[in-house]
């Protein structure tokens, strides 16, 4: 998760409700379940009070893909399923396959400390790759620092290096001892993309494309601020808490601030077929995939285990593996079911929105089938 809040100018409009086509691929349950879906999703976004919000629910033979609401408010312009929008910390289940694969090929132990390639990092020999991938290092979430908070707020276009970020997590570290408990870390993931660089001498954006992003035609997904990407069509948008107009927050950080731990761009489709390979077909070997499911305890109800890079959630329909995301103006939440192999992806323009309610009224029509 990536959160910052900032005064904007404010933008008053009517929020208008759409309902976009939704697609179905040839199969006779995603027919049945076409109509109550999309129904589903309209009502779940006018009670969330969402600007807009696309969908993709893959099932074992067909794919719906649903859309609501508009991609910019000024303009009421119908948000389409095809959009992209920002996914925040679902990034971090990207990484960590990254990481695993290296592992696989012997390029990268799990169990290396931090300080082979950052040295000055607090506790950085007692910090292992493996700590830093499912929260448990004790480093001091950066996006918490007041320093880095104001400083966004003071320059909110400027770019941001990784070796900055770090800096402000290492101001503040360690928040614990390396080990001792669960605490979730963007600082984390910003370190982890130094790392897979300098093992591999190839920038993470690159990584990710050739790893994951080609292999799977994932044709909408980059990871912005690092590689060039299309200008993003929808904006994100907040209520502001005075007036209650929506605020548009698109801009107030560049995507750099987020790197690593929550930069990636992409639609509902590719986010849901992200996590349908991840545990169906091959881009993980058996044994790292045990690796990135062997569960820490959280002290979060909704969110019992937290993997590497990847969340335990609970569902209406069973178990749920993925992540969920936040980041100014946009919120997220994606995972893989394996009791139904199914995967699911809600993506929203409105910072903080409750997406859980969203895929629980999905996952509700899927249950009563």
């Amino acid at each position: 998760m990536l959160t910052h809040r900032s005064g904007l100018s404010l933008l008053g409009a009517t929020l208008l409700l759409w309902v976009s086509g939704c697609e179905k691929d040839d199969g006779p349950l995603c027919d049945r379940l076409a109509p109550r879906l999309q129904d589903a999703l309209e009502e779940a976004a006018s009670a969330g009070d969402l600007p807009g919000v696309t969908a993709s629910l893959r099932l074992q033979d067909c794919t719906w893909r649903g859309s609501a609401g508009v991609s910019r408010v000024e303009l009421a312009t119908r948000l389409k399923v095809e959009d992209r929008l920002r996914v925040g910390s679902i990034t971090k289940s990207f990484v960590a396959v990254v990481a695993l694969q290296l592992e696989a090929e012997g390029r990268l132990s799990l169990d290396a400390p931090l300080a082979t390639w950052v040295p000055d990092f607090p506790r950085a020999d007692r910090i292992t790759v493996r700590q830093l991938l499912n929260h448990t290092s004790g480093a001091f979430n950066y996006t918490q620092s007041q320093d880095f908070l104001a400083e966004v707020e003071a320059s909110p276009g400027r770019t941001w290096t990784p070796e900055e970020l770090i800096a402000y997590g290492a101001a503040k570290s360690p928040s614990f001892e390396p080990g001792a408990r669960w605490e979730y870390s963007n600082t984390h993931y910003i370190l982890l993309g130094h790392i897979l660089e300098s093992v591999t001498g190839t920038p993470l954006a690159q990584l990710l494309r050739t790893r994951i992003l080609e292999p799977l035609d994932l044709d909408s997904t980059g990871l912005d601020g690092a590689e060039p990407l299309p200008a993003l069509a929808v904006r994100g948008y907040s209520r502001d808490p005075g007036n209650n107009a929506w605020r548009d927050l698109t801009d107030v950080i560049h995507p750099s601030a987020a790197g690593a731990a929550g930069a990636l761009v992409s639609n509902a489709d590719d986010v849901s077929a992200f996590y349908q390979a991840l545990f169906e077909r091959s881009l993980l070997a058996p044994a790292q995939l045990a690796e990135m499911t062997d569960w820490v305890a959280t002290p979060i109800p909704t969110m019992p285990g937290y993997g590497l890079g990847l969340v335990q959630a609970l569902t209406p329909v069973g178990p749920g593996h993925g992540h969920d995301g936040q980041i100014p103006g946009f919120s997220a939440l994606a995972f893989y079911l394996p009791e139904r192999k199914a995967s699911l992806a809600v993506l929203t323009n409105r910072e903080g929105a409750d997406v859980s309610r969203v895929t629980g009224r999905l996952l509700e029509v899927l249950a009563s089938e």
